[in-house]
């Protein structure tokens, strides 16, 4: 008999072992696995995400034209390129040489109109394909619609696209 209840306290001990021990720590095991898996996929997306980002830096650089005169005049048709067939009113386009630097030309978008068309002209700018980089965007309600101001640049070729304004330069 002694031996049967000591036999029964060891198999009671052995299942609180398990059901204290071994099932929180294969939880915990699990949900390890779960969350190491998540943080994989989003490296992933991330890496993809630098990737793209990289492709449209190079195209950016690809297409900025070499003289500096060339460069500002491709900076203003691309500008007035992004208000084409879209109810933009006012519309004030400058844009100028720069002699130094990575940024071929400097360049302003000013305008107004309703909120699809502003954005649609915002989007139009920020596409790889417009040859510029957004420097500033600013977006204002006016009592005739919305008002957009946009500062843009054109890199020169072969030149590493920063992240921001470049430092002194200003419109």
């Amino acid at each position: 008999m002694t031996r049967r209840l000591v036999a029964l306290g060891l198999l009671a001990a052995a299942a609180a072992l398990h059901v204290g021990i071994t099932l929180p720590a294969r939880r915990e095991r699990d949900e390890a696995r779960a969350a190491f898996a998540q943080q994989r996929e989003q490296r992933e997306r991330l890496r993809v995400g630098v990737a793209r980002l990289e492709r449209r830096a190079s195209e950016v650089r690809a297409s900025a034209p070499e003289g500096d005169a060339a460069a500002a005049r491709a900076l203003r048709l691309a500008l007035l390129a992004a208000t084409r067939g879209l109810g933009i009113d006012d519309v004030q386009i400058a844009s100028h040489p720069q002699r130094r630097g990575t940024t071929a030309a400097r360049g302003r978008l000013v305008g107004t109109g309703g909120q699809a068309d502003v954005l649609r002209t915002a989007g139009r700018l920020a596409d790889p394909e417009s040859g510029v980089l957004l420097e500033r965007l600013e977006l204002a309600l006016r009592p005739e619609g919305i008002r957009m101001e946009a500062d843009a640049i054109s890199v020169r070729a072969g030149a590493p696209v920063q992240d921001g304004p470049s430092p002194g330069g200003g419109s």
